[in-house]
Parts: C-alpha cells; structure tokens; sequence
C-alpha cells in the first residue's frame, strides 16, 4: 500500500504547492481550482464568447433572435380568444360566428353546400374582394394579394364592390358631405343658439333610464358601444359588399394570380408556394372555389388519392406560412356527400367547417306566408357550425346545428339567429247573433 504526501495534490504528480498549512492539505486560494467552483476567470469555457465573436456580433445576433417582425396590416387585428392575428372573412356576421371576430392567420375555412344552389360562391367571392380592397388601401405599398384555384382568368370580373349603404343612407351622406363644406350660408346654419330644456323632458328621460336599467334593456346599448369602440379601432378591418354590384376597377395582375388546373397536383403547390414566397410580408389568401367539381376539375384531380394529398399539402403551407396564409374553400355536398371518407378526412385537415343547407319550396313558402309585410325577412336557409378555428383543436365541442340562417337579400349577404315566425292568423271575425248559454 502507498500513500501520497500532505503536500501533493491528486492527480498532479510530482507537484507540490507551496505555503500550504501542515495538516490541512488541499490547494491554497491562489492555485487553479476545481471547474465551476473558482472565481470566474478569463480561461473558464462556456463564460466567454466562442472564438471569432465579438461583443457587437454576439449583441447583433441577440436582438435578431429576440425581435420579431410584425407587418402592420391594417386588414389584420388580434383575436379577441387566443390574441392571434386574425383577418375578416369579408362577412361580418361570418366573423362573429368564428369566435375570433375573423379568420386567424394560418387557418382554412371550408363552406359545405346542400343542394343544386351556389350560395357558397358568394362567400368565396366577398373573401376575395376584402383582400382587393385591403390591398388598395394604400396605393404604393400593396399589403394582400388573392391567389384563385382556378382556370378562369375572368373569375375577378364578378366580384362584388362596396355596400354604400341603401338609397336613403346615400341621400343623407350626400346632405351631410355638403353641409360639412365650408361656406358661408353652412357657417350662417351652424351658429349655435341657446337652448333650454325643459324640466318635462329631463324628467321623461330619467324615467327611461330607470326603466331600461330595471329590465336590462340597455344591455344591446352596451354591446352596440363596443362594436362602435371596436369599429373604430379598427375601421379598415373589414367591408361590407353589395352582391349587385362589381369591384372597380378590376383586379390586376399584381393584385390577383391565377393557379390554372392540370392533371396532377404537384405543380399546382409548387407554383403556389413560389408565388407566396413572390409576394413575402404580404397576407396571402388562397380561394379555391367549387372544389373538385368536374366541370372545372380533370378526373385525375377527383380521386380521393390525389385530393387528399392536395389537402394534406394546404394543411401544411398553413402551418409553414402561419403569419401570412389564410385559405377559403367551397364544395358541394351534392356531388361529394359529407358521409364519405373524402368529404370527412377533408374535415378534418380543416380549421373551420361550415356548412349550408338551403330550404325547400315548403319552407320558403311558408315563410314568405309569415313575413309577407316584411319580405326582406325571409331567410334562405340554415347554417350549421361543424369546426372552429384553434378552439376546435382544443376538444371543444362547439358544434352549433340549425342555430343560425343566411338570407342573399338584394344588397348583401346575412347570417342571424334563426327562429321559427309565428304564422299570423288575423283577428277573429265578429257576429252580431246572440249566443245562448
């Protein structure tokens, strides 16, 4: 057996270290210590910069890992559930009804139809005009471009423009813009005079107050306060469209692409994804309108090999472009029924499912019977709510069936709260004879 010196550290051999305390052993303050446990030093690694980093590059690489880019967009505002960048649909009521008051950004919605009608296209086409005009809103830096799945270059032509509110409404704005002139008979008009009110009024007015504060009748007020308050925060954030009217000028070519169809697929992503990467810092959305249908689709594309792998690659430029893609689709439940494995699978890759059963000439009669005083009431048919963007993901349940109905009136398109009317039977006749009891 052998034993080591007092003096002799472990593991130097042949090394003594001077000025060490008899009986104590170890190393004093002044030698090299043990890694981790010493003073800092120039020489310790993982304290210092790697070799050929300087301070100015470390710093540099720093604040490019900590801030992010943010696209001030004024189409695009924060989800009122999750915070995430959201975009309108270009229906409001179909924003509300999302949950997110919009799309998010990353996210596809997909509209299912019932029946031989094609009401979905006027969704599809409003998606695509809010883009246009988010993308005019400032002339020299456009901020959205429409990418359009199809084969008809003349797809833009038809969308719809502005709603610039009903004939009355453009009366009044047309008073109101001349009034708000400057001239000399408006600052005559605008001289203020001294009024008083009465005490008969005042008094009338805290009665109402009492009375709407005892029933809760000022609780639409508030909700109406902050949609104002919203509207003006953000005013550019969507439109509403008259469907009778058209988008002017037409959209060009550095507003709109089109992705023409060919007998496979893969070229259709491959040049997407070249035209996003083309139009980078920009919100791209992807219309895809009437999907698989055969008059614009070649067999090939209709099989459930070849769309579903379509699908599948959507889902995932959502995913990569989760900043700046946004996707709307249609299909006709007709030609595809949703109790197939293809309508569900497609579901399923979906962030949002609605889905549009329009109502039979029974219903729609009886309807026009209950509302026959007010035509514009007449809804066309149901909206049912399948799937929600994020919140669907999340596990839930948030599926809402024959809730709501959309009505094509003459100016817009609209989604409410559905109820069934009360058919009005009249007042019952009168008779003059006398009844025995």
């Amino acid at each position: 057996m052998s034993f080591r010196k007092r003096g002799e550290v472990i593991g130097r051999p042949n090394a003594r270290v001077p000025n060490v305390i008899a009986g104590r052993g170890g190393e004093p303050v002044t030698a090299p210590g043990i890694p981790g446990r010493a003073p800092l030093g120039p020489g310790i690694p993982g304290r210092v910069p790697p070799s050929g980093m300087t301070p100015e590059l470390l710093a540099n690489q720093v604040q490019n890992l900590s801030v992010e880019e943010v696209v001030k967009h004024p189409g695009v505002r924060p989800s009122s559930i999750t915070s995430q960048a959201t975009v309108s649909t270009g229906s409001a009521d179909l924003d509300k009804i999302l949950g997110h008051q919009g799309l998010p950004l990353g996210s596809s919605l997909l509209i299912e139809e019932n029946g031989t009608t094609d009401f979905a296209s006027v969704l599809m086409k409003s998606f695509a005009s809010q883009g246009i005009v988010h993308s005019r809103l400032d002339p020299k830096n456009s901020n959205t471009h429409v990418i359009v799945l199809s084969s008809n270059n003349s797809w833009g032509k038809e969308l719809p423009g502005i709603y610039k509110g009903s004939s009355r409404d453009q009366k009044k704005s047309r008073i109101l813009a001349n009034e708000n002139k400057v001239s000399v008979q408006n600052l005559l008009d605008n001289v203020e005079r001294p009024t008083t009110p009465s005490k008969a009024k005042t008094e009338t007015k805290d009665n109402d107050l009492r009375i709407a504060w005892r029933y809760g009748l000022n609780d639409g007020a508030k909700k109406q306060q902050t949609a104002n308050l919203d509207n003006e925060t953000y005013k550019d954030f969507n439109n509403q469209f008259d469907i009778t009217s058209r988008l002017t000028p037409t959209p060009n070519a550095n507003e709109i692409t089109y992705i023409p169809l060919g007998p496979s697929f893969k070229p259709v992503i491959k040049q997407l994804e070249l035209t996003i990467q083309k139009h980078k810092n920009k919100v791209i959305r992807l219309v895809i309108p009437s999907f698989l249908n055969p008059s614009m689709y070649p067999p090939p594309l209709t099989t459930s090999q070849e769309s579903l792998q379509f699908i599948h690659s959507l889902r995932s430029l959502t995913r990569k472009y989760s900043k700046s893609l946004v996707i709307g689709m249609s299909i006709a439940l007709d030609l595809f029924p949703r109790e197939t494995s293809l309508v569900k699978n497609i579901e399923i890759l979906s962030d949002a499912v609605f889905n549009l059963e329009p109502f039979g000439q029974d219903m729609l009669k009886f309807l026009e019977k209950a509302y026959h005083n007010q035509p514009t009431k007449v809804q066309h048919g149901l909206v049912h709510v399948y799937k929600v963007p994020q919140l669907s993901e999340r596990g839930q349940m948030l599926i809402m069936k024959s809730e709501f109905a959309f009505k094509n009136g003459k100016k817009k398109f609209e989604i409410e709260e559905w109820g069934i009317p009360v058919e009005d039977e009249g007042e019952p006749q009168q008779t003059t004879q006398n009844i025995d009891f």
